[in-house]
């Protein structure tokens, strides 16, 4: 209502990222509504490492493996924009075991699918044995035994 009551020789600009949850009542008394969403998954994917990359100068104790981090968010469903993609990188390197240089990917790929998958999953996804050791903790050996059952 409060929109409705400004003069036409006011300018209002707004931002959000959270424009599909509103109204709208409210949206139709903008007189334009401009779409910023044009990064492709590839795109985030890219800024996804640089945000990491700032990251390894704080977090000295995470081991790099850019191609395991990138095959994590490649299966997201939908790569978050870069405010929300840093706060979930930051907090999986934050929150990880730092005797442990690649335990952020574990975290990283537990946020992302809310919790471990099993080996079959992670397979099918398409990482390695090497790669399902990092994310799992569970042995090369053991996770190939475990794959060929």
């Amino acid at each position: 209502k409060g929109l409705d009551g400004l003069g036409d020789n006011i300018v209002l600009i707004a931002t959000t990222n959270l424009f599909g949850q509103f109204d709208k009542a409210l949206t139709r008394r903008f007189d334009s509504i401009i779409n910023f969403n044009r990064y492709s998954k590839d795109e985030l994917l890219d800024v996804a490492e640089i945000i990491l990359n700032e990251l390894f100068s704080t977090f000295k104790f995470a081991g790099r493996n850019m191609r395991l981090f990138r095959k994590i968010l490649v299966t997201m469903h939908e790569v978050p924009y870069p405010g929300e993609l840093k706060n979930i990188i930051k907090t999986a390197i934050a929150f990880s075991d730092p005797s442990s240089e690649f335990d952020y990917l574990k975290k990283l790929y537990e946020t992302i699918h809310t919790g471990t998958s099993d080996l079959k999953q992670l397979q099918d996804e398409g990482f390695t044995i090497r790669e399902i050791e990092i994310l799992t903790g569970v042995s090369r050996s053991k996770v190939a035994r475990e794959l060929q059952d």
